[in-house]
């Protein structure tokens, strides 16, 4: 083989088959998931968002399957900063499982235009089976007690002290997210992510809130609403 030939076979674009692919997607899973366990055990007492942690988990996965797609293909790989590009300037997402899906749909996508049409395929059975194994994991698991709530206090009149007590009739944990002055330091507003008790009710915990003398304003978020 000359020079000649060598150039142009180094400049084709490979992707690998199905069963060399597969091992490489599920030790990513397997990375995945410890480097999430790990996230979730080394925060201690905090409370992270769930999605995010289970993102933590799924995203080797779905980088995998896009950088196997790519290969050694300039060309694709051009391709790939552009559609990012598209998704991180003109689509505002505000939960991490969201914007996974979003690369997760990318890579299949990129999969099927090239051809590699048993990659994509494998590639969405290994996400799914991920999905699921995350959906089983109890610290993993999407929790419908834990809700974020932002209270706006008058500064001269309450603050985070007089509410204390209210959380601790409610939730079983909190933690602080955010604490800031509004309006010239005249109104104070704390934001908490809370694990409500057993048998508690986000409508309890807000209309105690807004029962303290001095506040002003409670607002229930989304988790993903808060950093």
């Amino acid at each position: 083989m000359n020079e000649l030939e060598r150039a142009i076979l180094m400049a084709q674009p490979t992707i690998l088959g199905p069963m060399d692919a597969a091992p490489a997607m599920l030790l990513a899973f397997g990375l995945g998931l410890v480097i999430a366990l790990l996230y979730r055990l080394s925060l201690a007492g905090r409370l992270p968002p769930p999605a995010l942690v289970a993102s933590l988990a799924i995203l080797p996965v779905i980088s995998s399957l896009v950088l196997i797609v790519i290969g050694n293909s300039l060309a694709r790989a051009f391709s790939l900063v552009g559609a990012l590009a598209i998704v991180r300037f003109r689509t505002r997402l505000a939960s991490p499982w969201d914007i996974s899906f979003v690369f997760f749909s990318l890579a299949v996508g990129i999969a099927c235009g090239v051809g590699a049409l048993p990659l994509a395929g494998l590639g969405t059975a290994i996400v799914a089976l991920a999905v699921l194994v995350l959906g089983a994991i109890p610290v993993m698991r999407p929790q419908a007690d834990l809700v974020s709530v932002r209270c706006e206090v008058a500064a001269w009149q309450c603050g985070e002290a007089q509410l204390l007590p209210v959380l601790e009739r409610h939730a079983s944990r909190w933690d602080l997210q955010s604490g800031q002055s509004l309006r010239f330091g005249e109104t104070l507003s704390f934001t908490w992510r809370v694990a409500l008790s057993r048998g508690a009710r986000a409508e309890g915990l807000i209309r105690e809130l807004a029962g303290v003398e001095g506040v002003e304003r409670v607002t229930l978020l989304s988790d993903e609403g808060v950093e």
